[in-house]
């Protein structure tokens, strides 16, 4: 599925989005559209609103102002029955305390699909082992969820989440405790799902190197947004990220590649020791 074909055919559309606690505004006036099929990455700084942003597209908060689409329908509008079967969520952290074993977990997608006390049919039983092999854990299918590592346990969720055959997968920083391998696999393996997914990214070049566009958030406003290309430039990253860096074309990909510049300790120790002797003075 190609994104430029489908730019004019948003499966997710937000409208003038704000949100706000009882002292500070977290998000301000965000409107985008995520094009059917696309792998859509957000951006920014702690703090500046991705995970409330996320929250307010899964409906853990409603926006105070605005509007979120899908598929044309306000979100608020579906049940909790009906959103359950369209929008699957994978978190920064997974599941504590399951005592289930790793097939159970995955089953526990099929919970949207099927009636209160229906059984497994023999075809919710070759999905749920199919989602399994697909995220590589054959071998884990009986073993207990807690016993699996941070990477193994995200693929778990991936898997949960193909068996609920979602139209929209919202993932919020899945891999920003796992080693380099694991939040390649992970990321790579929520792309090729072939379904459209937001994800919030710390890291800049996974963003750049599998996402078809980007938000970029900056202070709970949406600060930029379009192709990696167009988003990923040493101006964005100055003025968002507070940060010295040169911007080439990965060698693999030709998708853009940040490469940063050091001596930022250098800056506070110069800045800290102007200070005092301008006090001096």
């Amino acid at each position: 599925m190609s994104f430029k074909q489908d730019i004019d055919h948003p499966i997710v559309k937000v409208s003038n989005l704000s949100w706000s606690t009882s002292t500070n505004q977290i998000l301000s006036d965000i409107s985008f559209q995520v094009p059917l099929g696309s792998f859509t990455g957000m951006l920014g700084p702690n703090g500046a609103g991705k995970s409330t942003l996320l929250r307010c597209l899964y409906r853990y908060i409603t926006p105070e102002s605005g509007q979120v689409l899908l598929n044309g329908q306000d979100i608020s509008s579906l049940s909790n029955y009906e959103f359950a079967r369209k929008v699957a969520v994978v978190l920064q952290h997974t599941p504590q305390h399951f005592d289930l074993s790793v097939f159970d977990v995955v089953a526990l997608g099929l919970i949207p699909h099927k009636s209160m006390f229906s059984n497994n049919t023999q075809a919710d039983l070759s999905l749920i082992n199919t989602a399994i092999e697909q995220v590589g854990l054959s071998d884990k299918t009986e073993c207990d969820f807690e016993t699996l590592s941070g990477g193994e346990k995200q693929r778990v969720m991936i898997a949960r989440a193909i068996v609920q055959r979602p139209q929209l997968l919202l993932m919020d920083e899945p891999t920003s405790h796992l080693d380099v391998k694991y939040q390649i696999q992970i990321m790579e393996l929520a792309k090729s799902l072939g379904i459209t997914v937001i994800a919030s990214f710390h890291d800049i070049n996974l963003a750049s190197a599998l996402c078809d566009q980007l938000l970029v958030l900056k202070q709970g406003r949406l600060h930029i947004s379009g192709t990696p290309k167009n988003v990923i430039t040493e101006e964005t990253l100055s003025t968002v990220f507070d940060v010295c860096a040169k911007v080439s074309a990965h060698p693999q990909h030709h998708t853009p590649h940040v490469t940063y510049f050091y001596g930022y300790i250098d800056k506070i120790s110069n800045s800290s020791n102007d200070k005092n002797e301008s006090e001096g003075d």
